[in-house]
């Protein structure tokens, strides 16, 4: 930008290749734990594990990052960690708690614009991003396929960083995109070594909190249109029952009903002009 080139390497290794190391890594320890029976620390460690994955190229992407945060991206690259624990809340609590764990979040993130809302505005804010975040982990907790309901993420993924680098900004997509890289690095390390059922919907979880807190981000500050992003995740409501063999042809149905939404979320936000 404005006479700068930047080689297509130096996009892809921080928002692919170093997330997707990490998360493979992350994955080969948890698997040799879940050899050594090692259940109570996975618990909290899994999500732990993914969020610091994610870290590996977030940091790379934001290269200017600062602790203590100054900026709002500081900001989300640490407070994004209470809603990716707040997916191991006991079940009774799991929905209240990571909603609000994600407002809390989003409140230290978004400290410039909320001073400037009013009150029935940021009620009203308020109100939508709790029923969202309630929407999103009761979906989640419903989900019984530890094969396909990662795949389903992983484009619903993909197609909001379409949507947010065309609408918005290349670096909030490089951010979502490393999401995907990793959670996409847990499951082709999953079809070589068996990782658990419950461990891979603890990490599909913590990658669909981060995505939230990305996606919310990428609305306030980039100025994604919401209506797209609630489009495009709609597939999240969606059960994919247990399956005793995973097979192409339901990899085939599984893309194809995540992908649709996101088609329409980006018509809904191209350009009218020509993006060249």
């Amino acid at each position: 930008m404005y006479g700068e080139s930047v080689s297509p390497l130096a996009l892809l290794l921080p928002a692919a290749v170093y997330p997707m190391l990490a998360a493979i890594a992350s994955g080969l320890i948890i698997y040799k734990l879940e050899q050594h029976k090692r259940d109570r620390l996975l618990f909290w460690l899994i999500p732990l594990l993914f969020f610091l994955s994610w870290l590996a190229g977030a940091t790379g992407i934001h290269s200017r990052w600062q602790f203590p945060p100054a900026r709002a991206m500081d900001w989300l690259l640490v407070a994004s960690l209470l809603p990716v624990l707040a997916t191991r809340l006991p079940e009774q609590i799991r929905m209240s708690g990571f909603g609000v764990s994600c407002l809390l979040a989003f409140g230290l993130i978004a400290q410039p614009l909320v001073s400037r809302m009013g009150g029935v505005d940021l009620f009203a804010q308020i109100i939508g991003w709790m029923l969202i975040c309630g929407i999103a982990i009761s979906s989640a907790d419903r989900q019984k396929n530890a094969a396909l309901f990662p795949v389903s993420l992983i484009v619903m993924i993909v197609m909001s960083a379409v949507v947010t680098g065309i609408s918005s900004s290349l670096s909030i997509a490089q951010l979502i995109g490393a999401l995907a890289a990793v959670l996409g690095g847990m499951w082709l390390l999953n079809r070589l070594v068996a990782i658990s059922a419950s461990g891979m919907m603890a990490a599909s979880q913590a990658v669909m909190a981060l995505w939230i807190m990305v996606q919310a981000y990428a609305h306030y500050y980039g100025d994604v249109s919401i209506y797209a992003l609630v489009i495009l995740s709609a597939p999240l409501l969606w059960t994919w029952d247990k399956q005793a063999h995973l097979s192409i042809k339901q990899l085939i149905r599984t893309v194809a009903i995540s992908l649709v939404p996101g088609l329409l979320a980006l018509w809904m936000v191209w350009p009218e002009q020509s993006l060249y």
